[in-house]
């Protein structure tokens, strides 16, 4: 009880973090939203953005059904896409004591008893691999324009930073699904001694070890998870088409978004909400073509997206009311596991 009672104080102080960022974003550019009424409106793009959207959502959905096929777990992908927008939609709606992805682990493993392990994993796997192809078009965009000769020594050094991680990531990629050992009985059982993320770094291993075998599989979800990366960029550069902002070009969009989305990754507040509008609206008037941006502009595209994100969940709703009783059967189960495992 007192751990559940912990656990909602912290996602209330989260949330409240939140909005607290998104208030202060606004305040301070209240000129470039009162300039929203006077610009017009090209509501086609606005149109093409929530498609994009909803097309980013459904990638992400099918990435996850490839790699829960990966590990031999037998599942439909209108299951596992009605699963995904389910979790998608609780990222927005719930309370905050059991996350989107927390719920899809759980109930996939409802779904499947005797194969629980590996669902757990490929909810890791998911966002392990969605994170490294994040940072990889970054970098390819980093490369591709100019953001490396700014003046600006903050955007510099994270663009180096970027480039760097993401090199280390994939060598670490390499390593661990050429070395067998590294994923092996004793490997794992050491990382499980860890002081605070030792059961975390164990299960990731497990979940490598599972993957090694399906590298094609593995190859699919990459491809996969650069379309998904790609359709992202788009949506927020249609968005920003749509509200008639003179934004950077589609190309620093690459460097853009999936910075915005590590910002939004980190676990500060609700969906990176305020964080990542608050890093749109700095990187914004920080690339190279985006001079004539003016302030509160990066924001009004954050919160486009954001909007565009909460409609898409919306569909995810329709799942809850079509398998009510067995997703509150799942939900209790989800809030006992976490108790226990606090």
């Amino acid at each position: 009880m007192q751990s559940h009672v912990r656990r909602m104080a912290i996602s209330v102080l989260k949330l409240a973090l939140g909005v607290a960022i998104l208030v202060y974003l606004v305040l301070q550019a209240r000129d470039g939203f009162a300039r929203l009424s006077v610009r017009t409106v090209n509501w086609p793009f606005l149109g093409a953005a929530l498609l994009f959207s909803l097309l980013t959502a459904m990638l992400s959905f099918t990435r996850w059904h490839i790699l829960i096929r990966a590990v031999g777990i037998s599942t439909r992908l209108i299951d596992s896409l009605r699963l995904g927008a389910l979790g998608f939609a609780l990222n927005f709606v719930s309370p905050g004591s059991v996350g989107g992805d927390f719920f899809k682990a759980v109930f996939l493993a409802h779904r499947h008893p005797g194969q629980r392990p590996e669902a757990v994993a490929t909810v890791f796997a998911d966002r392990a691999l969605g994170l490294l192809v994040m940072l990889s078009v970054s970098s390819c965009g980093i490369l591709a324009t100019n953001v490396l000769n700014t003046e600006l020594a903050w955007l510099h050094t994270l663009s180096q930073s970027i480039l760097i991680v993401t090199g280390v990531g994939w060598f670490m990629f390499a390593l661990l699904m050429l070395v067998g050992g590294l994923t092996g009985q004793w490997m794992t059982g050491q990382a499980a001694t860890i002081p605070m993320v030792g059961s975390l770094c164990a299960r990731a291993l497990t979940t490598v070890q599972v993957y090694r075998s399906r590298k094609r599989m593995l190859a699919a979800a990459f491809l996969v998870s650069t379309l998904m990366a790609l359709s992202s960029v788009t949506t927020f550069y249609l968005i920003a088409r749509g509200l008639n902002i003179p934004a950077p070009p589609w190309s620093e969009h690459v460097v853009i978004v999936p910075m915005a989305g590590v910002a939004g990754a980190v676990p500060l507040t609700p969906s990176g909400l305020g964080t990542m509008e608050f890093a749109v609206e700095e990187l914004y008037r920080a690339m190279p073509g985006g001079s004539d941006v003016v302030k509160g502009d990066g924001t009004l595209v954050g919160l486009g997206r954001r909007v565009t994100d909460i409609a898409v969940a919306m569909i995810g709703l329709g799942f809850y009311f079509g398998h009510r009783r067995e997703v509150q059967q799942v939900f209790v189960e989800a809030e006992n596991i976490a108790d226990h495992t606090d």
